[in-house]
């Protein structure tokens, strides 16, 4: 019986630098960025390594995947917007509710900021009273107009959240409602040419 080594040799196929295809055992270090082939003991190709790309090429490359990436980020989008809304009305309308929630919340809020106001132009004037009586401001007042300004305060900063949050809403919504005019226009064109 023939037996055939345990480790079969391989050898490695590459162009020299004046253009001609080389065969070797051994491949020199400053052959493998230029790509080779990796051959078996009969001679034929069983692995190609291409060459290493140039720094233009690679961020040629990286920049495609990008695209790919935004292509496929838009199209997922396009699906969300599309299982979500049947028309740029209905997108329209979601968005109205919204404004329409957080007018209301404002409202309540201004409601409350008024009746805050109230309570501590109340206990300011307490606490004049007492002064004008010469008498001294009891703690307990002072940190009740404390309070009440804080609340004030706090309700105010969040009237001001409420408002950047409606302009957010619009810019959103303006965006989703032009991207379904625009896919709503390419159904109808594919729908009839």
């Amino acid at each position: 019986m023939l037996c055939q080594p345990l480790w079969a040799a391989n050898y490695y196929r590459y162009e020299n630098e004046d253009g001609r295809k080389v065969i070797t055992q051994t491949l020199p270090p400053e052959v493998v960025g230029r790509g080779y082939e990796v051959l078996n003991e009969r001679g034929m190709v069983v692995e190609v390594v291409p060459r290493a790309l140039t720094p233009e090429e690679l961020a040629a490359k990286a920049e495609e995947e990008r695209e790919r990436q935004r292509q496929a980020e838009r199209a997922e989008r396009d699906r969300q917007l599309l299982a979500i809304f049947s028309s740029p009305r209905d997108a329209e309308r979601a968005r109205d509710r919204k404004l329409e929630a957080i007018d209301a919340y404002i409202k309540i809020t201004q409601g409350n900021i008024q009746k805050l106001q109230k309570e501590y132009e109340i206990a300011q004037g307490q606490a004049a009273e007492r002064e004008r009586a010469g008498q001294p401001v009891p703690d307990y007042l002072i940190s009740k107009m404390q309070s009440f300004a804080r609340q004030i305060r706090e309700a105010e900063e969040s009237i001001e959240e409420k408002e950047g949050e409606k302009t957010e809403i619009r810019t959103e919504y303006q965006e989703d409602i032009e991207r379904l005019r625009y896919l709503m226009e390419q159904q109808q064109a594919a729908e009839n040419p």
